[in-house]
């Protein structure tokens, strides 16, 4: 009795994190739906993704990470890049949390800010540097590292949100 307890426990989780990405993903890909500050947009799924992962570990933080990235391209059409970025981001935090790091928000706070700044700065590299368009360096400093800076004021919020549905559905 307790095995199906503890399976619908764990599939309700999973469910309830997959759904929090859903949101999360209209809410960053919507126009209007979330607030942008000077223009400026939040990428509210990786922070979701890093903070998922470290409850989830490697594997289903991996699989968290692969569906958000796959509804981030699906709105933006991002050629599956957000998804292998993301399901990279996912295994990494999970594993990290699954062997040497702690599971608290600090440890979010580190993770979630350096997989914003690497996806930031590495999506201006290949659109403005590499692409050769002009004004890059404006861009970097209008736009991509004031939106990562935005984004990052949202990790504690994400942290509590995903640590209350573990511990709501947490499996003994």
């Amino acid at each position: 009795m307790t095995i199906e307890i503890n399976r619908k426990k764990l599939i309700t989780r999973r469910l309830c994190l997959a759904l929090i990405l859903l949101l999360l993903s209209v809410l960053q890909n919507t126009d209007g739906f979330f607030p942008q500050i000077f223009g400026v947009r939040a990428l509210l799924l990786i922070p979701a993704v890093v903070c998922m992962s470290m409850y989830e570990r490697d594997i289903y933080g991996m699989l968290l990470g692969l569906f958000a990235g796959a509804l981030w391209d699906i709105f933006a059409s991002g050629a599956s890049f957000n998804a292998i970025y993301l399901l990279c981001v996912g295994f990494i935090c999970g594993t990290l949390i699954n062997t040497i790091m702690r599971n608290n928000v600090v440890t979010a706070a580190i993770l979630s800010s350096a997989a914003i700044l690497i996806y930031s700065v590495g999506y201006w590299l290949f659109k403005f540097v590499i692409g050769g368009l002009d004004s890059a360096v404006y861009m970097l400093l209008r736009y991509y590292l004031p939106g990562a800076a935005y984004t990052a004021a949202f990790i504690p919020l994400m942290f509590i949100i995903v640590r209350g549905v573990e511990k709501r559905f947490s499996v003994e």
